[in-house]
């Protein structure tokens, strides 16, 4: 697979880009909601909801946390997930940017 140019867009294109990605997956999509409605959850959470293994949560997770949309942390040996404030934002950004 060849390289992008990302010479001739804009940070925030870039940026609009990588959300857009994030979102690409209905796993994704099902981890973004639950987060909406719950604010905090778990790779057990999302096991879960989704069926899916730890191992391919954590991809998910990570394709998220590198959209800007998550975050996390570590307590008593488990990964808590939080939905990052400006997500909703971020996504409404997207969403303006596709109907200009």
């Amino acid at each position: 697979m060849g390289t992008t140019k990302i010479y001739p867009y804009s940070n925030q294109t870039l940026q609009l880009a990588q959300i857009a990605k994030a979102l690409g997956h209905p796993a994704r999509i099902t981890i973004l909601k639950y987060l909406f409605e719950n604010r905090i959850a778990t790779n057990d959470t999302f096991q879960g909801i989704t069926t899916l293994n730890k191992s391919t949560i954590s991809k998910h997770i990570k394709e998220l946390i590198h959209a800007d949309l998550v975050y996390s942390d570590y307590r008593d040996f488990e990964g808590n997930y939080y939905l990052k404030k400006e997500a909703a934002h971020l996504i409404e950004m997207l969403v303006q940017e596709i109907h200009q």
